[in-house]
């Protein structure tokens, strides 16, 4: 076979796959080589020598994770030579590593120790003082630094370097005084710096948040696999739990997610878990104030008002915004709850407007996250994922390292301006414009994939008389852009094998119409590397889209319009789904200062907790009859509100997300609910018993089960087969797959209008 060599370690032949690293591919067929320095997402360096191996007719020990694989050789990893070398290099290292381990972070999961034991000798023969620093050095506010632990393995350095991109960290003074630190004049400010943390090999870089505050031995629960629930690329991570708080949170590796990191916002983030201030029991207003209830009689308050509205003003007159950072499985139940007890479609996961609808299917990233480092050109249209897309942006610099080529539009200099071939420098206002420039040069430069136009695309005709119609020379002008640099972005992306778009959801109106007509003229959509990625900003956004937390959607993405759609959940629900349009949130904001609410029902918002809207929200959510807010604290709405519901955090509750790219994953109790804190799917449950709804659901996996039915993009989803991985809807029926690419059936898209770009639509 082309693609592998036969090589022999400790006396078998195994075969392994060419180009491999010697560590890799010893632990590829089981063998184990100690390693420190090495790191299988970075470039080995062989600094440590703890890799030390045997190679037949090399005249010395060998750095295996710096030797790469060849066919016939014959690797030694335990003779006496190659073991000599591991225990003298052990030895080197403890010569000033203090034997502190009983107060170190990282005693009881340190690889020094661990290698120490296995590879180590018994006693030392180096009996000199040990070299002592001050202790600890704080690196930033969160990462804290004892240099005499350090074995100079370099990780964090390069991690910084070759990963993050920002070159933070640095090796300071030579030779045995050598140190990691922060260059002269810098800050360890990178968003990235807690993975330093677990790339330590040792307890040289620890957590300001967790030292000294749990050990290994005292953890109530060690592996508890869950998500990250502060943006949309679903992360993975493990809690570590002690006296039910969370004391930590690692990196759980899936790497077509997160690749095995995390951003320093999901990996610091948690001490509101167990915050004093958190919600404990629900709230009523009596006498003007707030006072503790039972959750019997707030049910049963809320109950009433939403009955008496419904009687007086109309069932229109109930509103209700589910959280954009809550479960599939919440989000569900809400919008089920208003379309079939109450009768509106007033439901929906934000306060903001909608963007314009596109002609796609589907309101989702056509690919798939690890899919982006097959492009071989990625447009980066006014996006900045390195703020709200963290990990993404890793994944991005990954393939621009891979050999993509980015190109960067919008008006900020984001930090992957610093990777990219070319930055289009353009206002936001201009975007839209510029978006539809680079389908007129597309179509004027006759660099259209007719074939692909032919066999898939329809309403492409006028699309194309309108793009031969526009003056690339005036819209250049008015853009700010040379036609030079447009064309030529047009042809990088036409003329590419693989080619993506990341782009905002809610971008200006005619800027993702644009830009799906460029994609489906490029024959760029409905392969791995080459699609159309609108990045949703908030964590669970997707999912909200998917279940049917909007005004004119239902489960599945399907139109309110369609009567099939309807008459499905009719069936399922037993009861009629109401056909008018209902309201937005920010139709509901609006309606509520028309004096048009009787009950607004806010899930996880805090609108007058902005102060850049809160007085002009004020007004209105005051002439709202009946307020209920659910929110882990009590934040200035719920200070407004007539009650309040305490929810419960990530840590505290099962139930799935969908993250920017369609995966579906599974949320994990972690820690168990304080007071009469409630998981919010329970509470929508008990509010739709009490209202008189078909709500009979025993736990959260029941709400999915009902899911995977309402909506066919999730059909067959269960959580035995999302796993630890998550699928990415829809799931193949042929091998329990999910999909890395949507459209890449042969199926007819449609283009959009190629029309001047107008103010934003809002949708409801």
């Amino acid at each position: 076979m082309e693609n592998t060599v036969r090589i022999t370690i400790n006396g078998r032949e195994y075969v392994v796959p060419k180009g491999m690293n010697l560590v890799d591919a010893a632990q590829s067929v089981g063998i184990e080589i100690p390693v420190f320095c090495y790191h299988p997402k970075m470039k080995p360096v062989g600094a440590c020598r703890m890799c030390l191996v045997e190679i037949e007719k090399a005249p010395k020990l060998q750095t295996a994770c710096t030797t790469i694989v060849a066919d016939g050789m014959v690797v030694r990893t335990n003779s006496p030579r190659a073991v000599a070398g591991q225990n003298a290099t052990i030895e080197f290292l403890l010569l000033n590593h203090p034997l502190d381990c009983p107060v170190c972070d990282k005693g009881g999961e340190c690889p020094l120790q661990d290698n120490t034991f296995r590879y180590g000798r018994g006693v030392s023969r180096f009996a000199e003082m040990k070299r002592h620093f001050v202790k600890p050095i704080p690196l930033s506010d969160k990462i804290l630094l004892d240099r005499e632990r350090c074995i100079m393995c370099y990780r964090c350095v390069r991690f910084t370097r070759e990963i993050a991109g920002d070159e933070t960290l640095t090796v300071l003074e030579r030779g045995s005084w050598s140190q990691i630190g922060v260059m002269e004049g810098r800050t360890f400010d990178s968003p990235f710096s807690g993975n330093t943390i677990e790339l330590c090999p040792v307890g040289a870089l620890t957590s300001a948040l967790y030292r000294f505050r749990a050990r290994p031995w005292d953890i109530d629960v060690s592996t508890v696999g869950t998500l990250c629930s502060f943006c949309p690329v679903g992360c993975n991570v493990t809690l570590t739990i002690r006296n039910n708080e969370v004391k930590r949170v690692l990196a759980r590796e899936n790497t077509p997610v997160d690749d095995g990191w995390l951003c320093d916002v999901g990996r610091f983030t948690y001490e509101f878990v167990q915050s004093p201030e958190r919600l404990t029991q629900p709230l009523i207003r009596r006498d003007g104030t707030l006072q503790p209830a039972s959750w019997e009689e707030a049910i049963v308050l809320i109950r009433d008002r939403i009955q008496e509205t419904m009687v007086r003003r109309g069932p229109t007159a109930v509103a209700a915004v589910a959280s954009p950072r809550g479960t599939n499985e919440e989000a569900y139940l809400l919008q089920k709850l208003m379309r079939t007890v109450v009768g509106s479609n007033n439901v929906d996961y934000t306060l903001d407007p909608h963007p314009a609808p596109t002609p796609l299917p589907y309101d989702a990233a056509t690919g798939s996250i690890a899919g982006l480092e097959q492009a071989a050109v990625i447009l980066l249209v006014d996006v900045n994922p390195i703020v709200e897309q963290p990990v993404l942006d890793l994944r991005l610099k990954k393939a621009a390292g891979r050999g993509s080529t980015l190109v960067v539009i919008g008006p900020e200099k984001t930090d992957l301006v610093r990777y990219a071939a070319r930055w289009l420098k353009v206002d936001r206002e201009q975007v839209p414009a510029l978006a539809r420039a680079l389908v007129a040069a597309v179509v004027q430069e006759e660099l259209v994939n007719t074939a692909f136009v032919a066999e898939r695309v329809d309403g492409a005709d006028a699309v194309l008389a309108a793009a031969r119609a526009l003056d690339l020379d005036q819209a250049a002008a008015e853009i700010g852009v040379s036609r030079a640099e447009i064309v030529a972005t047009a042809r990088l992306y036409a003329g590419a094998a693989r080619a993506s778009i990341l782009y905002r959801r809610a971008a200006p109106a005619g800027t993702a119409a644009a830009l799906v007509d460029l994609a489906l003229l490029c024959g760029q959509i409905g392969r791995d590397g080459a699609g159309l990625y609108p990045l949703v900003a908030q964590t669970n956004e997707q999912g909200a889209i998917d279940v049917g937390a909007l005004p004119d959607r239902l489960p599945g993405q399907r139109s309110l319009t369609d009567a099939a759609a309807r008459q499905h959940l009719a069936d399922l629900w037993g009861r009629p789904i109401p056909t008018a349009p209902g309201l937005s949130g920010a139709a509901a904001l609006a309606a509520a200062g028309r004096g048009e609410l009787g009950v607004l029902y806010l899930i996880g918002h805090d609108p007058l907790g902005d102060p850049a809207r809160a007085a002009a929200l004020r007004p209105a959510l005051a002439q709202v009859e009946f307020l209920v807010v659910q929110d882990l604290f009590l934040t200035e709405t719920a200070k407004q509100a007539a009650v309040v519901l305490p929810g419960v955090s990530f840590a505290e509750k099962d139930g799935t997300y969908t993250n920017l790219e369609r995966r579906v994953q599974r949320l994990n109790r972690a820690v168990k609910p304080r007071g009469q804190m409630r998981a919010d799917w329970e509470i929508i449950r008990d509010l739709g018993i009490a209202l008189g709804g078909d709500f009979d659901y025993a736990s959260a996996a029941d709400v999915l089960a009902e899911i995977a039915v309402a909506a066919p993009i999730y059909h067959g989803l269960t959580l035995a087969r999302l796993g630890t991985s998550g699928l990415q809807w829809p799931r193949r029926p042929t091998d329990g797959a999910g999909t890395t690419a949507l459209y890449a059936a042969a199926e007819r898209l449609r283009c959009a209008p190629l029309e001047e770009v107008g103010p934003t639509t809002v949708r409801g």
